[in-house]
């Protein structure tokens, strides 16, 4: 049975150089940035625009492709007005498609 693809794996699949290393840099800032708080999507978007000037549109265009390649989960926080709260994923979800081919 093929291991679990970790982060690094993961974005090498992604095909633009550029794109890639824009998603690691977000992944990154999340594991170390907010490792031990809650990663909402405001605070990101701050932060990348503060340390690295980054347009919101972006970040947020980063977070959502993330969140498609199973690198981040995205959950809504409903205390505060359903703001979107990131947290990166130990184990990536396998989509059901290479489940399937795997036979788990």
């Amino acid at each position: 049975m093929a291991g679990i693809r970790g982060l690094w794996t993961i974005l090498g699949s992604v095909g633009d150089p550029e794109e890639r290393e824009d998603l690691a840099l977000v992944a990154t800032a999340i594991q170390v940035h907010f490792a031990s708080r809650v990663a909402r999507e405001r605070a990101v978007v701050e932060f990348m625009a503060i340390r690295f000037r980054w347009p919101a549109s972006r970040t947020r265009r980063r977070l959502g492709a993330l969140v498609d390649l199973g690198v981040l989960r995205m959950s809504r926080d409903l205390a505060d007005n359903w703001s979107k709260v990131f947290e990166v994923v130990d184990r990536p979800h396998v989509p059901a498609v290479i489940a399937l081919e795997l036979g788990a």
